[in-house]
């Protein structure tokens, strides 16, 4: 993989974060799990958690700067922003899905360069 070393930090370091902030406390074994596949032109990078999850109707927003899903939410709201605009200076794509309950997953694509 051939990448700016900081910038994919500033990714993963965000949304690991996340996952273990919003755990699912009611759930005996919370995890979080990151699966990295590269080829010659790019690499695919999937964060996913079983976590609190999040509505579909929130979703498109969650890389909105200062959004936060709920009240109980901590934090500023700029960590996914700052994701998503880090993904983007690498010329890469990111999306999330998410069901309240069972967790979240971020897919993340960039070009290897």
């Amino acid at each position: 993989m051939k990448s700016d070393k900081s910038r994919l930090s500033i990714i993963l370091n965000n949304l690991v974060s996340n996952a273990i902030r919003y755990q699912n406390a009611q759930l005996p074994n919370p995890f979080v799990d990151i699966k990295i596949d590269t080829s010659d032109t790019e690499t695919d990078i999937v964060v996913r958690d079983n976590g609190i999850g999040m509505s579909k109707d929130v979703q498109p927003k969650v890389f909105d700067m200062f959004y936060r899903v709920s009240n109980v939410s901590v934090g500023s709201g700029l960590g996914l922003y700052i994701v998503k605009e880090t993904v983007e200076k690498l010329h890469g794509k990111i999306a999330v899905d998410s069901e309240p309950g069972q967790g979240s997953t971020f897919k993340i694509r960039i070009p290897n360069n």
